[in-house]
């Protein structure tokens, strides 16, 4: 993304790429534009526009006049090659408009949310993480695309199922015999102890704003409608880390394997009573992942693990201790702590909640606050809509209080449709408008038109539902594209940068196409520059070598030993001498047959290449720029590597091809240079010193 601003800043910061031609530099005249602080080509340059580029690129804490310049000189240099830019219109292509679209995109998401909505969700969820709260829950299952009709009848049940709770009724028997959730036949709808992010944020609210001891109000998620009773709420016991040695218990087992398992659980206790350490006996834990590494598990709290095992590790006072054997539904457990450690601090937890926000549904929390926003801004209407006393974010998450009888007429033919059939071609509408946004109506046309993109696939019998839905989102996103639209408009500050990023997007792709690629390409004109500067290319005092480069000190030591008995058979075992070979009298260790040799029985072993080290590149070859070999070298990824000197070179000219690296930077230079000559000629500039050393002055 930050490609053309990296290019952007170097343009404007580097001391190589000055702009000084043909400059007029005086004073501005009495008709001048006194806001108008220099003209480049046609281009008039206001100062304010100068200024907020010139705070932006500039790193110096006393400006004086002579920097000023040399930066003004830098600037009209970037204005010239944007001018070209726009003329050659290459910000008309659909490859440039694709990809500034995409940045504005990005640098449009901070204005189209609610700032304070999404900082009060980082700080409810921060206090929220300071405690735990255990709850049991009923559920009622709600079938996707369900009607009003299911809707009410599921909502009914949970009325009744609540209504018998708060008579006295015991939760637990009532979520046993009628929760939908498959758990709560054996754990009557317990879900234990969990903190902010462990449950969907309806739910997590409704556990963390009920009393202790108080059945909660219904309410709805993706699952369907619940009730849940808060049972306790305590302060966060954080999270510990532990490692386990694991016995596993089927549920199938039969006594003979449950008396066995029960032995094995109690001579592990005995040998590491014995003095066994426990990273010994994890080697016979049944849980293989983390046995590999001493039965080690990652940090967790509450909600995370099955409660024998998690309260049996909480309770474990010091890093160290070890637990009795506990068992739980996945077999028997013996705990060793680790660490623990208690919540972060808000300042240390704030990035990780506001990633947590925004992968969680509270995350569209804030881009309802903004839409609630827009539509009062732009006196959004419907007409003979719903309720208009309906809370738009709680009807999202709780459509209990989702009136469809109070919708708009308008939106009534849309339910009789079968989408399963429907052709938006042949079906017109009676043109009503739907709502208004600013004075702009949307009609009927238009949904329709946004139902074809976004299709439906249901029948008539069941779309209703699914219509209002999707005329829920086609006002969402109608009032969001209108707040997008007016960005530049409502925030110069957007604008600016959108400019700055239209501009620097330009200049990318007209250096590479003057300059960067170009010279790459230009193969003909390459070696013609090549041929004319060449003298500039020659090569320091060198060694020029063949370089072994090993996985480790062993292989190293190997290669060197058999490097030096090349035509010693003694240095292989009669069967390595048979897998390289060797004919009758033949005997001689080639680079190829070493390479063979080590890499036997582990690809990439050795590797085996020619290479010249220049003075100073190398300390190996350094330390011995004569012929033989160097001693060894570590690489920074721990590969040791030395090197055979063969011979020893000083000041020859370099090939084409072994120059070309240098050749193509010098040429680019040049090419750049030569242009920026051409656009000096193109572009004259004045600069108006009395606006510009306003900045200093």
């Amino acid at each position: 993304m930050n490609k053309f601003l990296n290019l952007l800043a170097l343009v404007l910061t580097t001391s190589l790429a000055m702009a000084d031609g043909n400059i007029t530099v005086k004073p501005s005249a009495p008709s001048d534009d006194p806001s108008m602080v220099m003209q480049v080509g046609p281009e008039k340059v206001q100062l304010e526009e100068f200024e907020s580029i010139f705070n932006k690129n500039n790193n110096e804490e006393n400006v004086t006049k002579e920097y000023l310049d040399d930066y003004t000189n830098l600037f009209i240099d970037f204005k010239r090659k944007v001018l070209y830019a726009q003329e050659n219109q290459m910000d008309t292509s659909v490859a440039f408009k694709r990809e500034l679209a995409g940045y504005r995109k990005q640098l449009a998401r901070p204005y189209l949310t609610d700032q304070a909505a999404e900082d009060e969700l980082v700080a409810e969820a921060y206090d929220r993480m300071k405690y735990e709260v255990r709850a049991s829950h009923i559920l009622i299952t709600i079938p996707e695309n369900a009607t009003p009709q299911d809707t009410l009848e599921a909502y009914n049940t949970i009325k009744g199922l609540r209504n018998r709770a708060l008579k006295g009724e015991d939760f637990g028997q009532l979520a046993q015999q009628y929760s939908n959730d498959p758990s709560a036949k054996t754990n009557y709808g317990d879900l234990g102890y969990f903190s902010a992010f462990r449950m969907v944020y309806p739910f997590e609210s409704a556990a963390y704003n009920t009393p202790v001891g108080k059945v909660s109000d219904i309410f709805r998620t993706q699952f369907g409608y619940h009730i849940l009773k808060s049972v306790d709420k305590r302060a966060n016991r954080g999270e510990v880390k532990v490692a386990h040695i694991m016995i596993e218990e089927r549920d199938d087992a039969t006594s003979q394997e449950k008396t066995a398992n029960q032995e094995k659980i109690q001579q592990l206790m005995q040998s590491l009573k014995d003095g066994a350490t426990f990273e010994e006996m994890t080697k016979f834990s049944d849980d293989k992942g983390s046995a590999k590494n001493g039965g080690e598990l990652p940090w967790f709290g509450a909600g995370q693990m099955v409660p024998e095992f998690e309260n049996t590790a909480f309770n474990l006072s010091s890093p160290g201790d070890i637990s009795k054997p506990i068992q739980t539904m996945y077999g028997w457990h013996v705990i060793k702590l680790l660490d623990r450690r208690g919540i972060p601090s808000f300042e240390d937890a704030e990035a990780d909640i506001k990633n947590k926000i925004k992968r969680d549904a509270r995350s569209n929390r804030g881009e309802e606050a903004l839409i609630a926003r827009i539509k009062d801004e732009y006196n959004f209407s419907e007409g003979k809509s719903r309720s208009r006393h309906q809370d738009f974010y709680i009807s999202r998450l709780n459509q209990l209080t989702f009136d469809f009888d109070n919708y708009s007429n308008n939106i009534d033919p849309f339910c009789k449709i079968n989408y399963k059939t429907w052709d938006r071609a042949s079906y017109t509408t009676e043109g009503k408008t739907m709502f208004t946004l600013d004075g702009i109506a949307y009609t009927q046309d238009d949904f329709a038109d946004y139902l074809a993109v976004n299709k439906i696939k249901v029948d008539s019998a069941n779309s209703c539902p699914v219509v209002k839905e999707r005329y829920e989102d086609w006002v969402n996103k109608t009032c969001l594209d209108y707040e997008d639209s007016k960005l530049e408009e409502k925030h110069p500050e957007f604008k600016a940068l959108m400019k700055e990023y239209h501009d620097g997007i330009m200049l990318f792709d007209l250096m590479d196409q003057k300059v960067w690629s170009r010279a790459i390409d230009d193969t003909l004109g390459l070696l013609n520059y090549y041929n004319l500067t060449k003298e500039n290319y020659r090569w320091d005092e060198r060694a020029l070598t063949t370089v072994y480069t090993s996985n480790d000190e062993l292989t190293a030591s190997r290669v060197r030993t058999l490097i030096n008995n090349r035509y010693n058979s003694s240095v292989l075992t009669s069967e390595e001498m048979s897998y390289l070979g060797f004919g009758k009298g033949e005997f001689y260790l080639s680079d190829a047959r070493i390479l063979k040799l080590m890499n036997r029985y582990r690809a990439n072993n050795l590797k085996i290449s020619s290479r010249s080290f220049e003075k100073g590149k190398s300390t190996a070859v350094d330390n011995h720029w004569y012929n033989g070999l160097t001693e060894n070298e570590t690489n920074l990824d721990g590969s040791v590597f030395f090197a055979d000197v063969k011979e020893l070179k000083n000041g020859e000219q370099k090939t084409f091809e072994e120059a070309k690296g240098e050749v193509i930077t010098n040429y680019q230079n040049y090419l750049e240079a030569a242009w920026k000559l051409e656009l000096e000629q193109k572009y004259p500039a004045q600069v108006y010193t009395d606006v510009l050393y306003k900045l200093v002055d």
